[in-house]
């Protein structure tokens, strides 16, 4: 069950991305955004994601979205204290299943195929910037809220807090 603040979280982020101005942020940036106001820590961490969009630095690798919640959950491990190595398994499990589902969900885990083209190149990034705008809103928030949930079930289960 989403709560306000998890509401808000996915909010922040989608205005983010959808931003047309210098606040715009990336995929990446924009669900890395939804996690840390979900854990009430500072916005500009965003700034480390910078290059995760559009697959790895505009190169349609894996989708930003899912890459910016592999890192916002890093970045949660370090900001909430070390990781014990028995939590290690768990969140790899759940990030692959987040990736799974994902890639069930939508088709494809890449920027590319999620696209339909080539975006390292000057043309299809042009291409990819127009697909982005209806396609990828939805990815960013499928991705904040499995990563809202996730943070949710382990400080519900102890394990972590946010």
């Amino acid at each position: 069950m989403a709560t306000e603040k998890s509401e808000r979280a996915k909010a922040e982020a989608l205005a983010g991305y959808l931003d047309p101005g210098p606040k715009h942020l990336n995929c990446a940036q924009a669900v890395m955004l939804g996690g840390l106001v979900a854990m009430d820590q500072d916005p500009d961490l965003t700034s480390v994601a910078g290059y995760l969009g559009g697959g790895m630095a505009r190169m349609g690798q894996v989708c930003g979205a899912l890459s910016g919640a592999a890192v916002t959950l890093g970045l949660r491990d370090r900001l909430v204290g070390q990781i014990r190595p028995k939590n290690l398994g768990t969140t790899f499990d759940a990030l692959q299943q987040m990736f799974r589902e994902f890639e069930s969900e939508f088709g494809a885990l890449t920027c590319g195929d999620l696209l339909g083209c080539d975006i390292s190149s000057s043309e299809g990034f042009r291409e990819a910037k127009r697909g982005a705008l209806t396609r990828c809103p939805e990815y960013v928030g499928w991705a904040c809220d499995r990563l809202i949930e996730m943070f949710e079930r382990d400080a519900s289960e102890g394990s972590r807090g946010i």
